[in-house]
């Protein structure tokens, strides 16, 4: 029986029985214990919602998106037939239609791909994991889509009633549904099997093309309404202007194309970006808290041990491994940590989690000013602190923080491809922007160091004087950089357009 659900952002959602069924596991729901913007909820009070009323939205997205893209490209091959002159494009398109049961792995796509997150989400997978690798180097890289993978397997597998829905709405080819399901999650479409005319499916929850998805346009809109601030991307009329067609440079390939007139509204889907990333995710404060949580994680890594199906002994850096295990984790560890009164090892970690509660943060020495990119400068500022001040790891963290348009330094919107209202059968990618007050540039990087000891306290003031002595020397570093790189993407460019050579002196008394 299908339900209706009640979302502050997209209003009445309907969802299939198979999807509900999903919903209604113990692996779904635990995200409700998941905070969608980890330590942002410590800096901005009202960003208190999940990844559980996130993943009903994109899926709510997923569905509008695959409806939208299913209706036009139905009626597209319809029209074009009766003309002699498009028949052949009509033919190309029947094999890219989409059927009943690939738009449910779709939804299930978009309402799953996030049931792999750990506790604060990203904190777990990213700056626990990675800090954990440079604790013990055997420990090994993963990202919450490979546990995702690793969940829906177990999810299927635990719960009777939920596998019976598959195999019944599936038939023999439940399996094959459940990989494609999962590689819709990556945003995989380059296995052998995968048909090009179906390339466009796979760019509808993960779209590794542009990275312009129905993740992005919930969270985007989730998270500005739970921090309380506005977004100018309108993602209905950005999923109204889309339609399936086949690329211009890869006749073979099909893509998610967009009206022309659409691309002042995808620059303000990667402008909002930027403004989340700068005020919130990024918040100078959000990443003190984090790194702290991270210490904790790291702290508690060896004492707060779980038990698998097989009776062995996991750590939380090992739980991405044992579904079984990954299942508990979720923000309530640091709770659980608290209330092991009569273990002495976790001490460091009680007193970390209590100092985050009594806004006891690590403080933020300096930042550097921003560059294009930074190359090895965290791990020289690292090693030349170690040095001259005779502080270790546990004294401070230098942290670089990158701002983006989501593809590091390219803009995301030369990979998009349009089509014009009188010619719907062709799509192509945009030479020039359509506007002078347009980005230049779509990447900058800065170096944080924060400390980890009290201002009051002498290693602080060793570590603020030796920064401002590094910081000059970095500064100038980045910069040389970021000229070489800049010169070396002119001549890129002007090689691109066949005008490559030296270039012209500059006329100083013309400047």
């Amino acid at each position: 029986m299908s339900k209706i659900f009640n979302d502050p952002i997209h209003g009445t959602i309907m969802l299939d029985p198979l999807l509900v069924k999903i919903i209604d596991t113990p692996q779904f729901q635990r995200l409700r214990n998941i905070k969608q913007l980890g330590g942002c909820y410590f800096v901005y009070p009202s960003a208190a919602h999940n990844r559980f009323e996130h993943s009903i939205g994109t899926c709510f997205l997923a569905s509008k998106l695959a409806h939208q893209l299913k209706e036009p490209l139905d009626q597209d091959i319809e029209r074009l037939e009766k003309h002699e002159e498009t028949k052949t494009y009509a033919k190309k398109l029947e094999k890219a239609k989409m059927t009943p049961n690939d738009l449910l792995c779709i939804e299930i796509a978009g309402l799953c791909h996030d049931i792999g997150h750990g506790p604060y989400s990203h904190l777990f997978d990213r700056l626990f994991n990675k800090a954990m690798q440079k604790k013990d180097p055997s420990t090994v890289a993963w990202k919450h889509e490979d546990v995702s993978s690793k969940m829906i397997d177990h999810m299927i597998a635990t719960n009777e009633d939920l596998k019976d829905a598959f195999v019944k709405k599936f038939d023999k080819d439940w399996e094959n549904r459940k990989e494609f399901i999962k590689d819709l999650i990556e945003g995989n479409k380059e296995k052998p099997k995968i048909k090009k005319e179906r390339y466009y499916m796979y760019e509808i929850v993960a779209n590794k093309r542009n990275e312009i998805d129905v993740d992005k346009m919930d969270y985007f809109a989730r998270d500005c309404h739970g921090l309380g601030m506005k977004s100018n991307f309108d993602h209905l009329r950005y999923i109204s202007q889309c339609r399936v067609m086949f690329t211009s440079d890869k006749p073979d390939e099909t893509t998610i194309a967009v009206r022309d007139k659409e691309e002042h509204n995808l620059y303000e889907l990667f402008h909002t970006r930027i403004g989340l990333f700068r005020r919130a995710y990024y918040h100078k404060v959000t990443k003190a808290i984090e790194i702290m949580f991270t210490d904790v994680l790291v702290e508690a890594n060896d004492h707060l041990l779980f038990k698998n199906n097989s009776g062995k002994t996991v750590k939380m850096s090992e739980a991405w491994e044992h579904p079984e295990v990954y299942e508990k984790l979720t923000d309530s560890v640091f709770d659980e940590i608290l209330m092991k009164e009569d273990s002495e090892q976790l001490e460091i970690a009680k007193k970390l989690i209590n100092n985050v509660y009594k806004r006891n943060l690590y403080s933020l020495v300096v930042e550097t000013s921003p560059v294009i990119k930074i190359k090895n400068q965290k791990e020289r500022m690292e090693k030349r602190l170690i040095h001259k001040t005779g502080l270790n790891e546990d004294d401070f963290s230098v942290q670089k923080v990158t701002y983006s348009y989501g593809m590091g330094r390219n803009n995301p919107i030369d990979s998009v491809y349009f089509y014009t209202k009188y010619n719907d059968t062709k799509c192509f990618k945009k030479k020039r922007k359509p506007s002078l007050f347009l980005p230049q540039r779509f990447q900058e990087e800065t170096l944080r160091v924060y400390s980890k000891n009290d201002k009051n306290d002498e290693k602080f003031e060793v570590l603020k004087e030796e920064t401002a002595k590094c910081l000059i020397t970095v500064k100038l570093k980045s910069a040389i950089d970021s000229e070489h790189q800049e010169n070396a993407a002119s001549k890129r460019k002007l090689n691109a357009d066949g005008k490559s050579g030296p270039s012209k002196p500059i006329n100083k008394k013309s400047r």
